[in-house]
């Protein structure tokens, strides 16, 4: 609320009134009296009457009234075309006889002017409309200044080799003589023969046009005219102390194995590892050193819990001992009588009492 104190003139529903008298605006409101509005954020061209709006001035257009209406006035048009404005911040130009385009900057060339006089899927060049004649730009397969001409793909004729070229009517396509392969017979296909690759190799043609040899075991080589060398085997060093073999053996063990195999042959050789596994007792050193910790600790939860419960039990027991004392006191001083008459007096007795209910310092009832 605004009080006498407050700045006069301090709208009371765009300001709010502080202490100091000063008049403090709301959101969206300015001035010292809080009677200006403040326009959207990013509003070029607006004015605003509530908070947070944008109001366009005349000649601009948008959500942020940045947009020009008057674009003709920016003369986009070129050449004698004519602007006309749309009314939404765009324009429309009305180009003259010969000319295209969004701002009229496109001549109509001969391509557009007398269509295009290019056949058989010619391109009509013009240069943008500008050229003082157009040109053709042909397809492959036809020639001449509109394209007119079929041209004879196969001459010159682009086979190899004394191929043959034949036109399938998109291209050609190149029959090669014997011995030769590829779009244009430009591989040489190597023939094998008996004597290519000699000692029993077979001789294999590559899709390249070369050949080469596969060679049997034990021969290597571009013709297999070369033999592979095996490492020879290493003699085994003789143990200490059996120096007295016989001499009568005189073929090695190797040797030995070689006469009772074929020399192409390979032996595939097994080791056999035995391996010992030795047996492990049920129950290890440190399981029985940890039963025997878990059992003595559980012994001793076992003896605290006794000793506790024992220890109450003990304390009720001496607190009723010494109450059931006190109460036969109490009932033989009110039995004494100095003249010796009898007296009859009914005494109830209390229940046990129990040490949770009393304190254990009592003396008397």
């Amino acid at each position: 609320t605004i009080g006498s104190k407050c700045n006069a003139g301090c709208n009371p529903e765009n300001g709010i009134c502080e202490k100091n008298g000063q008049c403090r605006c709301r959101p969206g409101w300015k001035g010292a009296t809080c009677e200006q509005c403040v326009p959207f954020p990013g509003c070029v061209h607006g004015t605003c009457e509530k908070a947070w709006q944008c109001i366009c001035e005349q000649g601009w257009v948008g959500s942020q009234c940045d947009q020009d209406v008057q674009q003709c006035s920016l003369k986009p048009c070129t050449g004698n075309s004519a602007c006309i404005e749309t009314g939404d911040g765009g324009y429309l130009c009305i180009c003259p006889p010969g000319y295209t385009g969004k701002n009229c900057q496109l001549k109509k060339g001969p391509c557009q002017t007398n269509s295009s006089p290019c056949q058989n899927g010619g391109s009509c060049v013009d240069n943008s409309g500008f050229g003082g004649h157009s040109s053709c730009v042909c397809p492959p397969g036809f020639t001449g200044d509109f394209c007119e001409i079929q041209a004879d793909i196969c001459e010159p004729n682009p086979c190899l080799n004394g191929g043959t070229c034949r036109d399938n009517g998109l291209g050609y396509t190149c029959v090669c003589l014997s011995g030769f392969s590829g779009p244009t017979c430009n591989i040489n296909l190597t023939s094998c023969s008996d004597s290519t690759c000699g000692k029993g190799g077979t001789c294999l043609t590559n899709t390249s046009g070369g050949i080469h040899c596969l060679c049997p075991l034990g021969l290597t080589g571009p013709s297999c005219n070369l033999h592979t060398h095996k490492p020879k085997p290493k003699a085994r060093p003789k143990p200490p102390g059996h120096d007295h073999t016989p001499h009568h053996y005189n073929i090695p063990s190797h040797a030995f194995h070689k006469l009772l195999r074929p020399p192409e042959r390979d032996l595939l050789k097994i080791t056999m590892k035995e391996t010992v596994h030795t047996s492990s007792p049920l129950v290890t050193r440190s399981q029985i050193i940890c039963f025997v910790v878990l059992g003595l600790f559980t012994c001793l939860v076992i003896l605290g819990t006794t000793g506790i419960i024992f220890f109450n039990r003990c304390e009720a027991w001496l607190a009723n001992t010494k109450y059931s004392l006190l109460v036969r006191q109490q009932r033989n001083y009110l039995l004494k009588d100095t003249a010796g008459e009898d007296h009859s007096i009914n005494i109830i007795l209390p229940e046990k009492i129990k040490l949770t209910n009393y304190g254990k310092h009592y003396t008397s009832i």
